[in-house]
């Protein structure tokens, strides 16, 4: 009984280790710790180096509202494993004042964290990601 009951332990914890169960269960961004933003084309994965060559698409100002729309979109939590990033997916890079940044797709996010990617398990809702995303493209 013990050896089952221990089984049942070590499965139920690989299972919800390899979902975002345990991981953040929103995206939020703090402006205050927000350095820059853009707006960027995934143009190539540098092997080795764990990082994105990219095309800057719009450099973002007002870094103010924007946050705070982004904040504002609804999402939810992927509960399977996480989605990879992809060559040509736009997305919204954020570079935080300490050297992190996020990379934020609606179906795939990339955090990297103290030189340390981890993937995102959100689900943002892609008309309104969308229409973020272009409202500050359009503005070039």
């Amino acid at each position: 009984m013990k050896r089952i009951l221990l089984l049942l332990c070590v499965v139920s914890v690989l299972f919800c280790c390899s979902c975002g169960f345990f991981g953040r269960q929103t995206y939020v961004c703090d402006v205050e710790m927000v350095d820059s933003i853009q707006i960027v084309r995934l143009d190539k994965y540098v092997e080795g180096e764990y990082r994105y060559e990219y095309t800057v698409l719009a450099q973002i100002s007002d870094h103010e509202t924007f946050v705070s729309r982004l904040n504002e979109l609804d999402h939810s939590v992927n509960w399977g494993d996480p989605r990879q990033m992809d060559i040509n997916y736009i997305v919204i890079r954020i570079d935080y004042s300490n050297g992190d940044f996020d990379l934020i797709h609606p179906d795939a996010q990339c955090f990297n964290s103290s030189g340390t990617n981890q993937y995102g398990f959100f689900f943002f809702d892609d008309e309104q990601f969308n229409s973020l995303i272009s409202d500050y493209i359009n503005e070039k």
